[in-house]
C-alpha cells in the first residue's frame, strides 16, 4: 500500500555495535527497511560527508565531539522532495541521551513547519531518553508526536520481534499501513 504523504527519514552506521559487534547493516537502516514495506513509504537516508568509522570508540569519540560543539556535519546527498509530505517517521540512535547531529542537520535543511514527526529511536539501554522533548524543542513548529524505541540489538538478533513491535507502534500512531 503506498503512502504517498510520508517519508522515512533515518540515519544508521554499520560497524562495531554495542551489544551486537560488527554488523553489515545498521539497525536503523533494517528499520526503515520494515517500515518502507509496511508503509509503502519512501526512505531517505541520513550520510554525512564523511561519514563515521566502523570502530565504536573512534565513532563515539567523533560524535560525542559533534555534540558537544553543537555541530551540523554536512550531509553527503541531496534532500529529499518534501513537496506533500506531511507525516515523518524519523529513525535514529540515542546518543548520549539526543539524535546524532547529522539527524539535526537534516531537520534544520526542510521546512518543520506542520511536519507531524513519528520518532523511531534505537538503543541499548536509555530507550528514547529526551529525545521527543528536544525535537519537538528544536522544532517548535512541527507535530512531535510518540515515538518507540527499540533496542539495536533485538533489530539485529530478532528482526520478527522487531517487526511486530513497529506494526503495532504503526497501528497505535494513527498512520496508515
Amino acid at each position: 500500500m503506498s503512502n504517498g504523504n510520508t517519508i522515512i527519514a533515518f540515519f544508521s552506521r554499520r560497524g562495531e555495535n554495542l551489544n551486537v559487534g560488527s554488523v553489515e547493516k545498521g539497525s536503523g537502516e533494517i528499520i526503515a527497511s520494515m517500515l518502507s514495506g509496511m508503509m509503502g513509504a519512501p526512505g531517505y537516508q541520513i550520510r554525512t560527508e564523511n561519514g563515521y568509522p566502523d570502530d565504536l570508540a573512534e565513532c563515539n569519540r567523533i560524535a560525542k565531539k559533534e555534540l558537544e560543539e553543537g555541530m551540523r556535519p554536512a550531509l553527503k546527498d541531496p534532500l529529499p522532495d518534501m513537496d506533500g509530505i506531511s507525516n515523518l517517521i524519523l529513525v535514529y540512535p540515542n546518543w548520549w541521551g539526543n539524535l546524532p547531529m547529522a539527524v539535526y542537520t537534516f531537520l534544520d535543511s526542510i521546512s518543520t513547519d506542520g511536519l507531524s514527526i513519528y520518532p523511531v529511536c534505537t538503543h541499548e539501554d536509555n530507550g528514547l531518553a529526551m529525545t521527543e522533548r528536544i525535537l519537538a524543542k528544536a522544532y517548535p513548529k512541527a507535530d512531535v508526536k510518540k515515538g518507540i524505541a527499540l533496542r539495536g540489538s533485538l533489530v539485529q538478533k530478532d528482526p520478527a520481534k522487531a517487526e511486530e513491535e513497529l506494526s503495532g507502534y504503526i497501528s497505535q500512531s494513527g498512520l496508515k499501513g
